[in-house]
């Protein structure tokens, strides 16, 4: 069971939701469907309702190329000897296609009026929140590698350097995350959008500052 949750076939299944959605919702999607939204949700270009298949098509694609990519990093990760999970790289590459399906789906139902005026960015800000919690759970078991975490000059040079600023990375990421992603629902979308911003700069600066300083207390 748990290797289903980081096979392929699930990453395929998450990916093929959103094209299942949008065979429900064709017939009744009108001849001109918003294609592009500005930065505050709003649609500010149209086409043929034909062309809700070319977006569905490309984020099936990125997602696919995502999963395959993350999945196989440790077969050219120079860290090969650091013991990386394979397992967990599958698991990274599982919450990310599911971060595409959500923004892929959440494209799909803001061009269909069946949801009313839904929009992409009621969708967007949550799943970047949730994604962040998700990936502050995996710090505390990510090891030293030149793909996935904090790969900062001193974290790559020192596994106990590494080891201590995921660990507090990780104690950042998660609640962080949960923040962004209740302050995405509570608040209109570009006070949530610099909220966002904010939080992100922190949980990025706290960690670099931390990796650092221990760099130079071990240096002394």
């Amino acid at each position: 069971m748990r290797r289903f949750f980081t096979s392929p076939l699930l990453a395929i299944a998450l990916l093929f939701i959103p094209a299942i959605i949008t065979a429900i919702l064709y017939s009744g999607l009108p001849e001109t469907i918003p294609v592009h939204f500005n930065a505050e949700g709003i649609a500010d270009k149209f086409g043929a309702k034909s062309s809700i298949w070319v977006h569905v098509s490309i984020l099936f694609v990125v997602g696919l190329g995502v999963y395959l990519l993350l999945s196989n990093l440790h077969k050219i990760d120079p860290k090969k000897s650091a013991g990386v999970s394979v397992e967990t790289h599958k698991a990274i590459a599982i919450i990310v296609v599911l971060f595409i399906s959500l923004i892929s789906t959440g494209i799909v139902l803001s061009m269909s009026k069946t949801f009313g005026n839904f929009g992409i960015q009621k969708i967007v800000l949550p799943a970047v929140g949730l994604l962040i919690a998700v990936m502050g759970y995996f710090m505390r078991s990510i090891k030293p590698n030149y793909f996935i975490g904090l790969r900062l000059p001193w974290t790559l040079e020192d596994e106990e350097n590494w080891a201590a600023t995921h660990q507090l990375a990780a104690k950042l990421w998660i609640p962080a995350g949960l923040l962004m992603a209740v302050s995405a629902i509570a608040f209109p979308f570009m006070t949530a959008f610099f909220i966002t911003m904010a939080i992100t700069l922190i949980i990025v600066i706290i960690p670099a500052i931390y990796s650092y300083r221990f760099f130079k207390n071990k240096k002394a």
